[in-house]
């Protein structure tokens, strides 16, 4: 069976639990961000990879896949044992040429015509007990039902099929990044997930202190996500129009897993980000880090939601 996810795609970190999650990011052509799941296919012709600035991906141009008319990309469910196999969740950053030749243009609405050939946000997620399909647009839940006829299952011979649709015209288009969620997103934690690409991000000022909310790592790794560059462009202007500022990093972790690795995780964590304005040439004794592991929580760790709170990367002006 193949999946098909064209209805959608066409209508179209913060860490999660121990869920899991496949970042596609195209840095790599095909490859998986973190190398733990299976390279995505090719659907239909072939495209090309193109650098290009993506809005919520920095100023900087990185890669991106440009695939053709009537094609697209595919995920083999069944090379992972079933990474998917109950609930799941599908985001993705993409553009269209034309996407009023899809149910696409039926989410955006009047903004078809202002948000065509342009990056848009998509998550679309079913909770497999409930049978509830949510699909949000830019951060915002747009769209929910019951898929009460399971039309959008996605069993364990499933192939997940990304803007292609076999003996359907397509458009061509861009897409910067898909990811796969192997858990269903209610609205309270998609404010979380997504909140780098809502379109309320847009208008909230950089505050140079506090909690760093747009930063995100791969689940109990040092390794920043391509969608954190933003944030930490912002500070490196901070840091370059005020010379004689300097700054403290302090990373926290929950208190889930060992003691010690989490401390480990958050020094490394604020290490990562002071790495990255070092190299784009912050004197890096300007920039001071300390990892406090689990000890200084701002929320209860009874529950994930909380828990979510307590991981997190502060900056101190000094």
């Amino acid at each position: 069976m193949r999946f098909l996810l064209l209805i959608f795609c066409g209508l179209c970190l913060n860490q999660v639990s121990a869920q899991n999650q496949a970042f596609y990011y195209f840095d790599k052509g095909f490859d998986e961000f973190s190398g733990n799941f299976p390279a995505l296919g090719i659907e239909g012709d072939k495209g090309e990879f193109l650098e290009e600035v993506v809005e919520k991906f920095g100023k900087e141009k990185r890669k991106v896949y440009r695939f053709p008319k009537s094609s697209g990309l595919v995920f083999d469910n069944t090379k992972i044992k079933n990474f998917i196999n109950g609930s799941y969740g599908i985001e993705m950053y993409f553009r269209y040429d034309d996407g009023s030749m899809l149910l696409y243009g039926q989410l955006l609405g009047d903004q078809l015509i202002s948000s065509q050939g342009k990056y848009v946000h998509l998550v679309t997620t079913r909770n497999v007990q409930t049978k509830q399909m949510n699909v949000f647009v830019n951060g915002k839940l747009t769209l929910n039902f019951s898929d009460t006829g399971n039309n959008l299952e996605i069993d364990d011979k499933s192939q997940v099929s990304f803007f292609s649709q076999e003996g359907t015209p397509t458009t061509a288009g861009a897409v910067a990044m898909i990811k796969l969620y192997d858990f269903f997103i209610d609205e309270k934690n998609a404010s979380n997930l997504f909140q780098i690409f809502s379109e309320q991000n847009n208008i909230v000022g950089f505050n140079p202190k506090g909690i760093l909310k747009n930063l995100y790592f791969l689940k109990s790794q040092d390794v920043i996500l391509p969608e954190s560059i933003p944030e930490l462009e912002n500070i490196f202007a901070f840091l370059e129009n005020n010379p004689k500022a300097k700054i403290e990093l302090q990373g926290h972790t929950d208190n889930q897993g060992d003691f010690n690795l989490n401390l480990t995780l958050s020094r490394n964590r604020t290490l990562a980000v002071k790495n990255f304005l070092v190299k784009k040439g912050i004197d890096d004794k300007r920039i001071s880090t300390r990892g406090f592991g689990s000890t200084k929580p701002i929320a209860s760790n009874e529950s994930e939601e909380t828990r979510r709170k307590n991981r997190r990367v502060e900056l101190i002006v000094l």
